[in-house]
């Protein structure tokens, strides 16, 4: 028992994980063709997802994330959020992120569907601001709730401190009206920077702050995250925030992922988020792999200006933290691959297609890493059988 894959067609992808105890996860990741309008993209983007959820069972009611990436948000804003897909996506928590795909047309898709019994999932979706950008939905399973919010854009002073605080802010105050905290219940954040080479140092701050205010030390815990160039609104909006929580969970079924003679832990260069994190169900546990790139033990960057060799490096991290959890680079259900150079993707690609299962769904996106030396970043999510005491997802 593991996590299968599949295709849908040339443009779609997909990845499985059930037990007869829990529910059945899908992740699918979704390109466009190049060469159409963006109105076209979108409306071939929706068949595709349509043909996807039919062959697997899925549903508008076993709809829990989705993400879109487009190339341009200042001038395709309104045309996705006027489409048919962007109706459909609404039904659970959705995004929209400013990080152009490399292959195909200027849209992309990412999606999270949860099948409970054939059971339609009980939630309630909301919206958080008066443009109806920031939102969010509450999953309510048998055992366990997710939060998830999406689109928390920067607002206020033009400053990356500020901004950062505000949204880690609005997420807290959301997480404790639910009956949750960020240290006992927060598993994975995407903080999207703009001109991440200026401004990202000012999120840091303000995050480990946060986190220092919150008891989230390099004593207890800091969270699964991914801390990446991109942006959710036009203007004058530096950071934006996409996060997930999981209520009811104990905090030993939460533990933090290492591999100390590959990547030492974030704090030591500053920086406040977990290498990975394994969320462990009675039937199974979830391996949340961080933002990971061509760094070494010492956290310095390995193999500068070769981009295929930071490629390998970054997925032998990645394979270092999943050893020990009995996992491996087959075991994750999808990967989201960052360039800071587009004129770098056929040569990443070379490397994934000989390293990871080829139905496996992937997204191939221009973002910039944190550090300007390093060229690609690779995170997903891994799901393995497992067995204990807790009780099954979900």
């Amino acid at each position: 028992m593991g996590v299968d894959f599949f295709s849908i067609n040339s443009l779609a992808r997909g990845s499985s994980f059930g037990t007869p105890e829990g529910a059945k996860e899908f992740f699918l990741s979704i390109n466009s063709k190049e060469e159409t309008s963006f109105t076209e993209e979108l409306e071939a983007l929706y068949n595709s997802y349509m043909l996807a959820m039919e062959k697997c069972g899925l549903s508008e009611d076993t709809l829990v994330f989705g993400r879109f990436y487009i190339s341009d948000i200042a001038n395709q804003k309104e045309t996705l959020r006027q489409s048919k897909i962007f109706d459909v996506l609404r039904k659970g928590a959705v995004s929209s992120i400013q990080q152009c795909p490399v292959f195909g047309g200027d849209v992309s898709l990412l999606v999270y569907h949860i099948k409970r019994n054939n059971s339609p999932l009980k939630r309630e979706v909301f919206a958080y601001d008066s443009e109806d950008r920031r939102n969010g939905a509450i999953i309510y399973g048998n055992h366990y709730d997710l939060l998830w919010i999406a689109n928390f854009y920067g607002i206020g002073q033009f400053d990356s401190y500020m901004q950062s605080h505000e949204v880690f802010q609005s997420f807290n105050d959301i997480l404790n009206n639910n009956g949750m905290t960020m240290l006992d219940n927060v598993i994975r954040t995407w903080v999207y920077i703009r001109d991440v080479d200026n401004h990202y140092e000012g999120m840091v701050k303000a995050r480990k702050d946060f986190f220092n205010e919150l008891g989230l030390t390099s004593e207890t815990r800091y969270i699964a995250s991914t801390g990446i160039e991109g942006f959710s609104k036009e203007v004058n909006s530096l950071v934006a925030l996409d996060a997930f929580a999981i209520k009811n969970l104990k905090p030993e079924q939460i533990v933090n992922m290492e591999a100390l003679n590959h990547l030492p832990p974030t704090i030591k260069y500053g920086v406040t988020f977990e290498r990975g994190s394994r969320i462990r169900f009675g039937e199974r546990s979830h391996l949340h792999i961080s933002g990971t790139a061509s760094i070494d033990k010492n956290g310095k960057v390995m193999y500068p200006a070769d981009v295929r060799k930071q490629t390998l490096r970054t997925l032998d991290n990645i394979k270092a933290l999943l050893e020990p959890h009995g996992a491996d680079l087959n075991d994750m259900a999808y990967y989201i691959a960052y360039i800071r150079n587009f004129k770098d993707s056929k040569k990443v690609m070379e490397v994934l297609e000989k390293e990871i299962p080829s139905e496996i769904p992937l997204l191939l996106l221009e973002g910039a890493v944190c550090r300007p030396s390093w060229l690609v970043e690779l995170e997903g999510t891994a799901i393995i059988p497992d067995s204990n005491d807790f009780p099954p997802f979900f």
